[in-house]
């Protein structure tokens, strides 16, 4: 909605995170309200870790109808609702909020981002075996989309094995060395980067990677940067996909939670915004 048409009618939602400064969420869901014809708008703020709380509070105070939460606070954001969505207690994190009945109830949108991305892109998982890369926030929203889908085996490596080893446990998958990973490889028809592997200039692809399959697909949820994975898949000549499909579809199964209407995806939708 253009800033000039705002008024006393308008439904207000935001995003809170540190920094948000390189967020397309307004810019997507701003795009919705306009083309949903809906009196709404969309604004972002940066409260640091003291005042997330007291952010969340004004917020249902000034009337907000809804607000999405992005690192890094998606698990603290937990403590401040008064519902929290099923899955998203089985994740651990809510990243969007709903007000209704002058109450905050939590959800997840995450999992269903990705899981409406691999079926837009028509990966099919029955009989597959699938390694995750990262144990944080967004492969544990990754891992628990992956739970119910008809995979063969999961695994999940990261670079403290700890972490991998706690978020299999959780979710009854298999953990794996990041040393042992090359002897895998082979094995492995998907290949998902949750870490932030990538988001450094000096960064490089974590594992010896010599054999793996001609059919293997490489989907790295960092949308906004050549990552290693993406020069590995390039190499290898596999099929690579980042993340702007799961980002898009997570925001906007977040615009149907709020409004009740799942807004048409245009194609080049984020194209207009990078």
């Amino acid at each position: 909605m253009n800033i000039t048409m705002l008024n006393t009618e308008t439904k207000l939602f935001a995003i809170l995170g540190y920094p948000v400064k390189h967020s397309l969420s307004p810019q997507l869901h701003n795009e919705w309200f306009k083309k949903e014809m809906l009196n709404c708008a969309y604004l972002s703020f940066e409260p640091d870790s003291r005042n997330l709380k007291k952010t969340i509070e004004s917020l249902k105070i000034l009337k907000f109808h809804g607000f999405n939460i992005t690192v890094p606070y998606k698990i603290e954001a937990m403590k401040y609702v008064d519902f929290i969505d099923k899955a998203a207690k089985e994740i651990g994190s809510i990243n969007t909020v709903a007000v209704k009945d002058n109450k905050l109830r939590g959800y997840n949108t995450d999992y269903l981002g990705f899981i409406q991305d691999l079926d837009a892109k028509k990966i099919n998982l029955n009989n597959k075996n699938v390694l995750v890369v990262g144990a944080g926030g967004a492969a544990r929203a990754i891992t628990y989309a992956l739970k119910n889908a008809k995979a063969k085996d999961i695994y999940i490596t990261n670079r403290t094995l700890a972490s991998a080893q706690n978020l299999a446990k959780t979710f009854k998958m298999k953990s794996i060395d990041t040393n042992k990973v090359s002897e895998l490889l082979s094995q492995i028809d998907l290949l998902i980067n949750c870490s932030s592997c990538g988001m450094k200039k000096e960064d490089s692809f974590p594992f010896v990677a010599d054999k793996v399959k001609q059919s293997l697909i490489v989907y790295d949820l960092i949308y906004n940067k050549v990552t290693p994975f993406v020069k590995f898949a390039k190499a290898k000549g596999l099929k690579i996909f980042t993340g702007e499909g799961m980002l898009v579809r997570q925001g906007a199964s977040a615009f149907e939670i709020w409004t009740g209407k799942y807004p048409k995806i245009a194609n080049n939708l984020l194209k207009k915004f990078i």
